[in-house]
Formats: structure tokens, sequence, C-alpha cells
């Protein structure tokens, strides 16, 4: 966000670093996969907020900041999930797991059977 801010928007981060100080503890309160259809707003006294997309806008003046294209970046460098119907991330996301690999029994070693 802070470069994204100096380079197309031109402004000073200098003067700025409480509110990059307090995004970053509010982005460290976030889930990753909340932030998917929000954007992040700046407002005039340094105060960050987020925002839904469908949410209407406040009278207020503020810099808006789609996060959607950000966290594409940050998803697809660093292997991380999109967004879910679920909202959440799987504890185990292993196949075999969720039952969609079944593991199968090798020549050595025959299929075990449960004695009832």
């Amino acid at each position: 966000m802070a470069v994204l801010l100096r380079d197309q928007f031109r402004i000073g981060l200098q003067t700025h670093q409480k509110a990059f100080a307090d995004l970053r503890k509010q982005l460290r309160a976030q889930s990753f996969i909340a932030l998917w259809g929000k954007r992040l707003a700046l407002g005039p006294s340094g105060t960050w907020s987020f925002i839904d997309d469908g949410a209407p806008l406040s009278g207020a003046d503020a810099l808006l900041i789609a996060l959607d294209p950000h966290l594409m970046v940050l998803r697809d460098g660093f292997a991380l999930p999109g967004i879910s119907e679920e909202g959440q991330l799987d504890l185990f996301s292993l196949p075999s797991v969720h039952g969609r690999l079944q593991a199968k029994p090798t020549a050595r070693q025959p299929p075990t059977r449960r004695a009832s």
C-alpha cells in the first residue's frame, strides 16, 4: 500500500509513518481471506478503514484502494488461498484427508481389514 501511495499518488510516506503503523496493526488483526472484496480507505486524519465493495460510500472524503488486485499478487506469489465460500483456511489441505484421493494398497502390503 505504501508503494502504491508513493508511486501513483505521490504521497510522502515519512509524514504518514504513524498511519502505516496503525494499518499494519489492523492488517495483522484481519484474516487474509476476510480482506477479499474490500476496499481500504485512508481518511484525511490518517485513519484507515476497511469497506465492503458493495457498501455505499459515506459523504466524508477518503482515498479508496481496491484490495483484490493486491491480494491476487500476494496469493499468486506466496501460494495463498483466494476467496472461498467458507471464508476459512483448511487446517489439513491434503486430498486424502478430504476423501478425494484413496490410498491404494501396495503389492507388498495387503489391505487391512477390521474385525467386527
